[in-house]
């Protein structure tokens, strides 16, 4: 009977690995390593270190299952179907001076992938500046381009597009990987501005230049958009990294909707605080569960999830922490502080057409038109994200912005953009606006090396309330100047020879935005995030005394514990975060697998 048991019982362990676990009792107490957030740095750190089959990972995520949810996996549905909803955090900011004291949502994925199952899809690596610069600033030669973009090409599969287009002249497919768990692919259906946007490039070259592919370390110009879209479908960290025959590892539990509230921390033989576990729960009133790991603590829960429980674990400003009645287990003023966002701008103008994107807005009949044809052949508008290429730009060296404000860094350097812009066939906003009726094409600006800086502090040790966030849009003048000179700059562009005829003029709502003034107030009036946020947990200089990891992701004064997720990046990339938050889980993992190999 015992032998049968023996052959039986890891089968049983087997198949109860394979799934995902919602409730704690049926975990072990403890495990070589715990990751917190399932966003892209845990589903990718739980993944890799799970390749190693005698480490025992444990992987929780606050939020739900993203199997089955096609208003997040379809990707013409991410701009409409993420705010407010089960799936995202809901959190929102204190009044922004800089926006005229409006309260902004502000969103995060709360669901395994994290805000990869609920974001726009676009991927950018960012220039060989932004990660030169890093290097430079940690005096860790590994984050330069030369060393992280391996991890990129490792990650990376090369798909192709929805309609199966010829794509030759879109990118360099010699310049990504072809194996990698994330599908990497170029729009999938045309819209009647991708031949205007592309003739523009030829008739205003010097201005609005063309470039094969964005990602190669030198994404100045316009280049068609990359996007996580594995053919119809969005590919998100979950999709990739934790598909079926990666949770069918025995060695990898995954736990969902549990909300990790503390780290604990013991006494190390050297008298440093060591985490040694973690404290979770499904809600306020629940009953409280602690798992222990016996190597590390990852924590991947973003730049407000990591921050806030930092926090709320006694790492952050001593008194700060006092008035909130937790004790301090390692001072360290810096840790919530520095946050950078890209503040956003969306620019309308009166499109001559009746054949925009609007219409599946405005028109019901066409929305289910567009969304049968999408269900039943896997073509048409709905197997794209927002906008089918991406400009990034910088001002001329001598523009008057930089004379102003001299001691500004606009950028991580010469390969690196100020302000990008993303083309909409029809109608876009982020603000809770109600759609207009007519047709439309949008210009979305954003400033991508902004000079403001916002805040995360506690409003209560409740690990279940919501931390104060203030991103501190527009503080700074300079991220005005920029913002009006985008808008200038994106009027300029519409007004090309390929627009003439289909640009009717502006929209109503920034047709009056003519002086500087007057467009200064535009842009404080409607500007959003585009929740990009980073840096609340950032790593440290070579100068020292300043950040709160060093440049291998541990946590510093304390050992056993690390933060990999966008909160720990020095400076804001000039771009959109989600690819280099792949390439940076993706090096840490290797840094993780490298401090225990003796082990």
């Amino acid at each position: 009977m015992l032998k049968i048991l023996f052959i039986i019982l890891p089968l049983l362990i087997s198949s109860v690995c394979s799934k995902l676990f919602t409730d704690p009792t049926l975990i072990a107490d403890d495990y070589d390593f715990v990751v917190v957030g399932a966003g892209i740095g845990g589903s990718v750190v739980a993944n890799r270190l799970s390749e190693n089959p005698s480490w025992k990972v444990l992987l929780i995520e606050a939020g739900m299952d993203n199997a089955g949810l096609e208003a997040i996996s379809t990707p013409f549905l991410a701009p409409t179907d993420s705010p407010n909803k089960e799936w995202t955090w809901n959190y929102t900011t204190v009044p922004q001076p800089g926006l005229l004291n409006r309260t902004l949502t502000y969103q995060r994925g709360k669901i395994l992938g994290g805000t990869s199952s609920i974001n726009f899809m676009i991927y950018t690596r960012g220039s060989t500046d932004f990660w030169d610069n890093i290097a430079s600033y940690t005096g860790d030669l590994g984050w330069s381009w030369a060393s992280i973009v391996s991890y990129f090409i490792k990650l990376e599969s090369v798909t192709a597009p929805a309609d199966h287009h010829d794509t030759k002249g879109q990118w360099q497919p010699l310049a990504h990987g072809l194996s990698g768990p994330l599908a990497i692919s170029l729009p999938g259906a045309s819209t009647e501005i991708n031949k205007r946007i592309v003739q523009t490039t030829r008739t205003n070259s010097s201005e609005f230049p063309f470039i094969v592919d964005g990602n190669t370390g030198f994404p100045l110009g316009i280049s068609w958009v990359q996007a996580t879209i594995n053919d119809t479908l969005r590919a998100s960290a979950a999709a990739a990294y934790l598909a079926p025959q990666y949770l069918a590892r025995p060695n990898l539990h995954v736990l969902i909707q549990q909300q990790v509230t503390k780290v604990i921390f013991q006494k190390n033989g050297r008298g440093l605080p060591h985490a040694t576990s973690v404290q979770l729960s499904s809600s306020p009133s629940s009953p409280i569960f602690t798992v222990s790991a016996s190597r590390e603590i990852i924590l991947s829960a973003g730049s407000i999830g990591s921050a806030q429980l930092l926090l709320l674990s006694g790492i952050g400003e001593q008194e700060a922490l006092a008035a909130q009645n937790i004790t301090s287990v390692f001072n360290n003023p810096e840790v919530g502080q520095n946050m950078i966002d890209h503040p956003c701008l969306v620019n309308h103008w009166i499109a001559n057409s009746t054949n925009t994107l609007d219409l599946l807005s405005q028109n019901t009949t066409d929305f289910n038109a567009a969304e049968a044809q999408y269900e039943a052949t896997g073509e048409g508008e709905m197997v794209d994200t927002v906008s089918p290429l991406i400009g990034i730009f910088r001002l001329p060296p001598n523009s008057a912005i930089f004379k102003e404000f001299p001691k500004v860094k606009t950028a991580s350097g010469p390969n690196a953009g100020q302000f990008e812009f993303l083309w909409r066939d029809g109608w876009a906003t982020f603000l809770p606006v109600p759609y207009p009726n007519g047709s439309y094409t949008s210009v979305s600006q954003v400033v991508l090396s902004p000079a403001s800086r916002g805040s995360l502090v506690l409003a209560s040790s409740d690990p279940f309330t919501a931390p104060i966030i203030d991103p501190g849009f527009l503080t700074s003048e300079y991220d005005v100047l920029m913002s009006r000179a985008a808008v200038k700059a994106s009027r300029d562009f519409m007004n090309t020879p390929p627009w003439k005829g289909f640009n009717m003029g502006l929209a109503p709502d920034q047709a009056d935005a003519v002086t500087d003034d007057e467009i200064d107030t535009y842009v404080r009036e409607n500007t959003t995030p585009i929740y990009h946020m980073t840096s609340t947990v950032r790593m440290e200089s070579t100068t020292g005394g300043d950040g709160v990891v060093d440049s291998s992701l541990q946590v510093k004064g304390v050992t056993g514990l690390r933060v990999v997720d966008n909160s720990v990046f020095p400076f804001i990339i000039e771009g959109h975060p989600e690819a280099t938050i792949y390439a940076l889980a993706e090096r840490a993992s290797d840094l993780i697998k490298f401090t225990w190999k003796d082990f």
